[in-house]
This record gives C-alpha cells, structure tokens and sequence, in this order.
C-alpha cells in the first residue's frame, strides 16, 4: 500500500466521490437518478467467489474496496460507451492520454466498434485511478467502517459449506493474525502512529511499553472480514474494552497546523 506526495486526477477524485456516496448510500439522492437505483446493486459490484472470499481472508493490497470502485467504474464507463457515439472517444481520449496509453484513431470502424476498442482500453489501464481513490479514502477511518458493515451483510449471507477453508461457521471468515510488515506500516500511517481511539502514542518514540494491536473495526462475528479497511489499530487498553461487542472505528482525530 503505498503512499506518495503526487497530485492525484481529477477521475480518481470523481471516483473517489461517488464511491463515498455509494458507502454512505446519499448516491442517488446527489445523483437524482429518475428510477431510484444506481447503476449496479452492491451484489454485483462485490461478488463473492473464490477470489473476494481469498481477499476477505487474507489482507491484499488489492483490498474489497479496490473491486467495489472498480466494479462501479466498468459499469459506468460500459453505460457511457452504449449510450453514446461520437461523445464516448472525447471523453476516452484526454484519460488515455493522461494514462499514457496508445490507441489508434478511427478510420473505418463504425462508432459501436471503436467505443467499445476505447472502453477496453481503458478498463484494463485503469488501475491508476482505482489506487488513487483508495489513496483518498482510506485515511477516512469513519468511511472503512461503513464500507465494512455493507461487505458485512454480503459475508453473512455466505454459509461455511461454500468455502470451507475461509469460514468458521456460516457468516464468519476466520482470522487472520499473520499479519504483513506492509499492512502494520498502513495504519500505523493512517493513524499517524496513535491508538486510533485514544490517542496514546504507539510508534514507541514517546511511549515504550505501548503495544499495537491491529483491531477488526466490525468483528469477524458479525461478519467483518480481515480486510484492510476493516482494521485500524488500538492500544493494549481500547483493544481490551471493544473486544467483539460491537462495530466502531476509532474516534481519535488528528489535528492539523
């Protein structure tokens, strides 16, 4: 998971935005949609097969959310691409550019067919934007836990039978506790180091004796996942007093000069 002082895109923020009114479900109101849906439900946009039950499991840097935006991301560029013709290669062409991704001009194609080379271009070069927008997000501690209690209500719907190796019991991925040196370094980052919910210095720079305890923001009981952005770490202390009784990310926030 990496971090960098680059300027991101103005599509990885516009992903960014929509993927956070689809979290906290206000999409369709900014959006004023006239059926009252989006454009995929949250089923699709998180299937989970063999791979997202892996990836539940499992901490990747390819996290849910990274296939939540993407899901959303192909399914809207797929509605732009049948819904227009000669609009969809003015749109395509200023990303691929900024993508650096060569393409052909149209020359005897019929629009139909050129969209649809322009829309598969981009689909499979879009990883810039998708890791941008997790950039964005995952710094919004409160964001993570509602994005995990909507994975939640998939995961519980899963029963052990499927994917038995991944599941304790119907609705339960077992725990993962081998945690990666990358995944610690990420909330460490995020928190800025501190217990995320009171604020006690763990990076062992004031406070020696501090221990981190990477904590699941929704427990796997209730159908939390050992995805990255269901964690966040705590203090001996907090990690202690939330144990499984509930979903709540840390309340401690970092003030800026």
């Amino acid at each position: 998971m990496a971090f960098s002082n680059e300027v991101f895109s103005d599509e990885s923020y516009g992903i960014a935005s929509s993927t956070a009114d689809r979290i906290n479900e206000t999409f369709i109101q900014k959006t004023q949609e006239e059926n009252g849906c989006d454009i995929i439900d949250i089923e699709d946009a998180l299937v989970f097969d063999k791979i997202l039950i892996y990836v539940a499991y499992k901490p990747s840097k390819k996290t849910l959310l990274h296939y939540f935006m993407e899901s959303y991301y192909i399914a809207e560029l797929n509605y732009l691409r049948r819904k227009s013709d000669s609009f969809f290669p003015k749109y395509i062409f200023p990303l691929l550019d900024e993508l650096k991704v060569k393409y052909s001009k149209n020359t005897t194609n019929s629009y139909q067919e050129y969209n649809y080379y322009l829309y598969d271009l981009l689909i499979n070069n879009c990883n810039k934007y998708i890791n941008e927008a997790f950039n964005i997000l995952f710094d919004d501690r409160n964001l993570m836990k509602n994005f995990s209690i909507l994975v939640s209500k998939l995961i519980l719907k899963i029963e052990k039978e499927q994917y038995p190796k991944f599941l304790k019991d119907d609705g339960i991925i077992k725990r993962y506790s081998n945690w990666n040196k990358w995944l610690q370094e990420a909330l460490v980052y995020r928190e800025k180091g501190c217990c995320a919910n009171c604020g006690c210095d763990l990076s062992g720079i004031i406070a020696i004796k501090n221990k981190i305890n990477i904590d699941h923001i929704v427990p796997l009981t209730k159908g939390g996942t050992n995805d990255p952005t269901n964690l966040q770490i705590l203090c001996s202390t907090c990690n202690k007093k939330k144990y499984n009784s509930n979903s709540e990310a840390g309340n401690n926030k970092h003030i800026f000069w």
